[in-house]
């Protein structure tokens, strides 16, 4: 049996629909789907409506879903906040139907394909604690590999080169029981096995905002499991033209609604590489200095703090 396993979709269509449609030129009509599917793209609505029109499909809910279950029931006259605008628009765009499928879903998947256990989160934490997370994360791959133009293959080899030799990790995924253990959240796509015990652990990295520093194209991962329960695991990177949905999304309403969110994504879609992490926490020492304590923050907090940062930054995109 053959999976495609697609993670933080992140409201970005144009790539989830690129994706799908490579792995079905490759016959593969069996999906996983590891969280994060509506917010920081304009499509969230087409975005849920594509995988639940999928027939044989596993879905769980990522962190980000949280964000739209917690505005269930709240006024919106009172979403007057800059911080949090992304999370309005698509709580906005997404129908009732829509909203309750996404929201219904389970944090985790725990199920047997040809004898073999797979489970299913969105977070590594969720198997083997903080380690992995947050040694090779999206932030750890921009801290190595600095300004844009640094191979990111070499930087990527280099960081399963180390997981290999991090008794940390070595000892947490010692700990795991045979199995294949499926998680997104880092937006980084990897893999690593240890097929004499029968544990794999696969992420396949950011289908809609991938920040592995690898231009023009986005990932999955293909997931077969023979009958004999032999595992192999192919990484996939598939063509995509991201000026050009840079370009539409600035043309989108949600630029419009959620402008300061959507300039640091597209800076994030440009460069490949982590920038809401900086962002954030310029904006928090921001915030402090000009003695603003609220939270989330005022737009107008928000917009000042991004104009700031901004400044800061060695390279920036046209806007």
């Amino acid at each position: 049996m053959k999976y495609a396993i697609i993670a933080d979709v992140h409201g970005n269509c144009p790539a989830l629909r690129t994706v799908l449609e490579d792995a079905g030129r490759k016959g593969i009509t069996r999906f996983l789907f590891a969280g994060d599917y509506c917010i920081s793209g304009p499509w969230p609505e087409e975005c849920v409506s594509a995988i639940r029109g999928i027939e044989d499909k596993t879905v769980i809910r990522g962190n980000e879903e949280k964000y739209l279950e917690n505005l269930q029931g709240k006024d919106p006259a009172g979403w007057t906040d800059g911080q949090m605008q992304a999370s309005y628009y698509a709580f906005r765009n997404l129908s009732p139907e829509n909203r309750a499928y996404v929201l219904a879903q389970p944090e985790r998947a725990d199920f047997e394909v040809c004898g073999v256990p797979v489970h299913m989160a969105h977070s590594s934490v969720d198997f083997i604690g903080t380690r992995a997370f947050y040694t090779w994360n999206s932030v750890t791959v921009a801290e190595r590999s600095g300004l844009p133009g640094a191979d990111p293959e070499r930087i990527l080899a280099g960081m399963r080169d180390e997981r290999e030799r991090d008794p940390e990790f070595l000892e947490a995924a010692s700990g795991l029981e045979r199995g294949i253990y499926i998680f997104g959240h880092s937006h980084i796509q990897w893999t690593w096995q240890d097929e004499q015990a029968g544990v794999y652990m696969i992420n396949p990295g950011s289908c809609g905002l991938p920040l592995d520093g690898r231009p023009d194209c986005v990932p999955y991962t293909i997931l077969e499991i023979t009958e004999d329960g032999q595992v192999r695991i192919e990484e996939q990177q598939v063509p995509f033209d991201k000026a050009a949905y840079i370009g539409t999304v600035k043309k989108s309403r949600m630029y419009r609604e959620a402008n300061i969110w959507s300039r640091v994504i597209l800076r994030e879609l440009a460069f490949a590489r982590e920038h809401v992490y900086y962002f954030l926490r310029f904006v928090e020492q921001f915030a402090k200095e000009i003695g603003d304590e609220r939270r989330p923050y005022a737009v107008d907090t928000w917009e000042r703090a991004y104009e700031a940062w901004k400044t800061k930054q060695e390279l920036f995109p046209a806007e």
